[in-house]
């Protein structure tokens, strides 16, 4: 018997995808703001069209640790300022991540050791984080205009 791995919730051109597994996989990678271990999948609210009471799909999360994502709903701007202000494309993050998961099970020669993803990910996200080594201190010492 074939279990499916993931369900859609929609048929319209952006499929709301939900996959709890995928969720787990998320979490258990670093959070992309400050490598820190300790994550949980963070669904970019402005990735996709939504209803009343609707979440994007699973495909648009990205790992935050506790610290940045209770920062990113508190912070008095939206979260696509927010993603602005630290000059990162949250759903460009999103597809490489979504992209190498299922890479990663489609192809049964995949090395599963994540260099890959380091290298797409986290190699280009420094430099820009670099500046705030501590996103609280750059976020409180923004104006919010």
């Amino acid at each position: 018997m074939v279990t499916k791995k993931c369900t859609i919730l929609s048929e319209d051109k952006a499929q709301r995808i939900k996959d709890k597994e995928y969720l787990k996989w998320v979490a258990s990678n670093p959070c992309i703001l400050c490598q820190n271990t300790q994550s949980q999948a963070h669904h970019v609210t402005f990735a996709m069209p939504r209803g009343f009471s609707q979440k994007v799909g699973d495909q648009y999360t990205v790992p935050l640790c506790y610290p940045h994502h209770h920062l990113l709903h508190t912070n008095g701007m939206s979260e696509k300022d927010f993603w602005i202000k630290l000059d990162i494309d949250a759903i460009e993050i999103c597809r490489r991540f979504y992209d190498h998961y299922h890479n990663m099970w489609k192809n049964k020669n995949f090395f599963y050791d994540d260099s890959m993803l380091w290298r797409t990910v986290y190699d280009e996200l420094v430099p820009k984080i670099q500046n705030n080594v501590d996103v609280y201190h750059s976020f409180l010492n923004m104006s919010f205009l």
